[in-house]
């Protein structure tokens, strides 16, 4: 297990011997976080797990920026959690590509000078 998958934090809903399951679910959304230039924290938790209503919330944040927060109702929990992890990674690249000036047209370099 990667050290990002040793740091999920499980709040209410899961325990230490779901931590395999999780990193095996997960492994894909956290290894690309983990190999971003931030220290991130994450938290995950499930309310009324394996009943119908179920939700599996992932909370994704880098100290002092905002929190990325993906929650899923699936009812198969591997499923939910693919799908918040899903939900974080596409998140992720979209604040990434954000900050990059090829996609976010106020840093670009234009013929009239720096971007606004």
């Amino acid at each position: 297990m990667n050290d990002l998958v040793d740091r999920v934090r499980f709040g209410g809903g899961f325990s230490e011997r779901d931590r395999a399951l999780v990193a095996d679910t997960l492994s894909q959304a956290l290894g690309r976080l983990s190999h971003s230039d931030r220290s991130w924290e994450l938290e995950l938790s499930v309310k009324d797990r394996e009943a119908p209503g179920q939700t599996v919330t992932l909370e994704a944040w880098v100290p002092g920026k905002s929190r990325i927060v993906a929650t899923s109702q699936l009812a198969d929990l591997r499923a939910a959690l693919n799908d918040v992890g899903d939900y974080v990674l596409r998140q992720f690249n979209k604040a990434r590509d954000l900050r990059t000036p090829q996609a976010n047209r106020t840093k670009r370099d234009t013929i009239r000078g720096h971007g606004a």
